[in-house]
């Protein structure tokens, strides 16, 4: 897959580091203030109220920090939606020799795989996945715990492509912020059965919504 360039690789490096240094920033003052109340002499409790204020006033800027690199975070994530023919770096599309290739989405959340469509012997096309998907119109939202693994779930979705003969396809994740580690594997295994694929990061509040090809609106 192509990494990840322009505007997206920029911003999203910039908001993962600043999220990690705040983090850090968190655990350091509050280790702090475990040491203050632990060593500071008991005979001087003005002093430790002052620093325990202090320092509970410097955790209060760091929470609030977080809360806003958690809002720009979000906002690039709405900015990449907006701008998708920009962003087709993001995706490892078929060779232009193989433009009869089409897309099989598949949404990555709680640790878990969650195709929207099957395939089974003797149906024609595909059909809506509605066992681990519920669907409110055009928006299908993951059932938590009944998804598939991502290596076995793979697997299965490629077995079903051989049955059906139906082998032109190539992969999309949907992957959300929990399930990163997951969707590694997921596409790992992609790629030992020869498959291409391509995804796009959602943070954990982003609705999404797709066309009646299965595409994203």
């Amino acid at each position: 897959m192509k990494k990840a360039s322009g505007f997206y690789a920029d911003s999203l490096e910039m908001l993962l580091d600043t999220m990690c240094n705040v983090l850090g920033g968190i655990v350091f003052i509050t280790l702090t203030l475990a040491q203050l109340v632990r060593h500071s002499p008991a005979s001087n409790p003005e002093y430790e109220q002052r620093e325990a204020a202090r320092l509970t006033n410097e955790l209060a800027a760091v929470t609030a920090a977080n809360v806003v690199v958690q809002a720009q975070l979000e906002e690039v994530a709405l900015e990449l939606q907006k701008n998708r023919n920009a962003r087709t770096n993001l995706m490892s599309l078929p060779h232009a020799s193989q433009t009869d290739r089409k897309p099989w989405p598949v949404i990555v959340r709680y640790g878990q795989l969650y195709p929207l469509a099957t395939l089974a012997p003797g149906i024609s096309g595909h059909i809506r996945n509605t066992s681990t998907l519920t669907w409110r119109r055009q928006s299908p939202e993951p059932k938590s715990g009944q998804g598939e693994d991502p290596e076995r779930g793979i697997i299965r979705m490629v077995e079903a492509f051989r049955q059906n003969a139906r082998t032109n396809y190539y992969f999309v994740f949907w992957a959300y912020d929990d399930s990163f580690p997951e969707f590694n594997r997921a596409k790992e295994t992609v790629v030992k059965l020869a498959y291409q694929y391509g995804w796009e990061p959602l943070p954990a509040k982003m609705k999404l919504e797709v066309d009646s090809g299965g595409g994203e609106r």
